[in-house]
């Protein structure tokens, strides 16, 4: 039997099912956004350089610029999600507008008469990912959210989710969790909401549960809400030998903030079903802490021709999580509406390991009037960890990763004419999904124009994000996917300071 915990860890219970497989490439893959030049060029900049963005792609570029100069950048994002739960189409957008990017890199030209011509320091934040999204998806199933909670729920005895005489209801949800863990925390949330009932009420030592709900089909209406970015802040330095060869290193700082609040309503149910309604919310909330390491080079093998490659390390994340929920039905407990967003589940921090990732590049650049370059990438996520390794949940996960996830191939391609003070660019990218079963693309187009005028430059790009995939709001066995079209339009204007 449990034993009821000190109030100070009722709010800092240790759990191990916040995590998934999907938080790998979602924190681990990243837009080429940036600066407007390089959001137009679709982040082609592997072999061009001098651009505070294509630092984090390739810290050699730092080599490139010719002067000192800052500039920030300011975009405006809108992301529309038309998604599909069986035959039944929703859509749902959501905008914001915030700075997106600021760096500033100093040069010193080398008067003296060496072969190393110039160094080069530099500093930039930029945002990897941005994470405001909103989903509204409706539609009819045959797996309700009972079978989520009797997923759970079989397996654990019945006496191990009953508060104890004299413990509110709310602080056995957080005792429940803390001592015995998540999955017997969604079998008290299934009991006391009236969702599932054990076998034989009166055994407190059984440990199979049945479903009070009754139906052939029932409806679904999901809303999903996410917030949050990852932001990266690159110093580098870089340095250039004779007129040929440009070298660089650069220490990466990532830092994460997301946040997602799911609500799912269900009706529909046999008239004879003695559940009517069940109402569940989801709240979680991710922060964590990154670093990784990046070498690189550019070679003028020509005038035209560039040559650039590149090496990111793996990038060792701390990440810390903490949740929320809230359940309703018609036959829920009286005191469950105590169980809500003040109730909150703390995970013990842990670590994860994103893959680490090459860049190949080459570029053809015309003098004065123009350019064309492409950037190919891989990044092979089977090869993405949680930790510790040792701990058991983690190591299912891992296996399920190297099972699941594979090698994320990025294509690159960017072009620029200038004209006079002008310059017109235009771009593409396309990136295939990390899971195996899922053989969606990511596709970007972009265009953009940019002005130099006596002491700097402004540039303005717009691209076009798209995206096809399958999720699934909870996990749980016969649960069914949504399939959501994912279109996010980024206009971004950029200032730059020469100094």
């Amino acid at each position: 039997m449990r034993k009821i915990l000190l109030a100070v860890i009722l709010t800092t219970g240790l759990f191990t099912h916040g995590q998934q497989i999907q938080d790998l490439p979602l924190f681990g893959l990243e837009q080429r956004t940036g600066t407007a030049r390089f959001q137009a060029m679709a982040g082609a900049f592997g072999s061009l350089g001098g651009d505070f963005s294509a630092l984090a792609i390739n810290p050699a570029g730092a080599a490139v610029f010719k002067h000192s100069q800052m500039g920030f950048g300011l975009s405006y994002f809108q992301t529309e999600n038309n998604t599909r739960l069986n035959a039944t189409n929703t859509q749902a957008n959501k905008g914001h507008l915030g700075f997106n990017q600021a760096g500033i890199v100093f040069v010193y030209n080398n008067s003296q008469n060496s072969p190393w011509k110039k160094i080069s320091f530099a500093l930039n934040s930029d945002n990897s990912n941005q994470y405001k999204s909103r989903i509204n998806a409706r539609g009819n199933t045959s797996n309700g959210l009972d079978q989520y909670f009797l997923q759970y729920a079989n397996g654990i005895p019945f006496g191990d989710i009953l508060k104890l005489d004299g413990e509110l209801l709310e602080e056995a949800y957080l005792n429940i969790g803390a001592e015995i863990g998540y999955d017997a925390q969604q079998a008290f949330l299934g009991y006391y909401s009236g969702v599932l009932d054990p076998a034989e009420l009166d055994n407190n030592s059984i440990s199979s549960y049945v479903s009070n709900a009754r139906y052939q089909e029932v409806r679904q209406n999901h809303q999903i809400q996410t917030k949050g970015r990852n932001s990266k802040f690159v110093a580098t330095t870089a340095a250039q030998y004779k007129d040929f060869l440009f070298i660089g290193a650069g220490l990466e700082f990532q830092s994460l903030v997301y946040e997602k609040q799911g609500r799912i309503n269900e009706d529909g149910f046999s008239s004879n079903s003695p559940i009517q309604y069940i109402d569940f919310d989801n709240f979680i909330r991710t922060d964590g802490n990154g670093v990784a390491l990046s070498l690189g080079a550019i070679a003028k093998v020509s005038q035209i021709l560039r040559l650039g490659v590149s090496y990111r390390t793996p990038t060792w994340y701390t990440i810390s999580e903490k949740t929320h929920q809230q359940i309703g039905s018609n036959l829920e407990d009286v005191d469950i509406e105590f169980i809500d967003q003040n109730q909150i589940n703390l995970f013990e921090d842990y670590r994860t390991t994103i893959p680490s990732k090459i860049t190949l590049s080459g570029a053809l650049v015309f003098g004065k009037n123009g350019l064309l370059s492409v950037d190919y990438s891989q990044q092979d996520f089977s090869t993405a960890r949680f930790r510790p390794l040792r701990d058991p949940y983690f190591s299912e996960l891992n296996n399920a990763a190297s099972n699941s996830l594979g090698t994320v191939n990025s294509l690159n391609i960017g072009g620029e004419f200038n004209l006079s003070r002008w310059s017109l660019r235009m771009g593409y990218s396309t990136q295939n999904s990390p899971f195996t079963n899922n053989p969606a693309n990511t596709t970007n187009t972009s265009a953009g124009l940019g002005w130099i005028f006596n002491g700097g430059r402004i540039d303005f790009a717009f691209s076009q994000w798209n995206q096809n995939q399958s999720f699934y709001a909870l996990n749980y066995p016969g649960s069914t996917p949504f399939q959501m079209e994912t279109s996010r339009n980024i206009a971004s204007m950029t200032y730059t300071l020469f100094f």
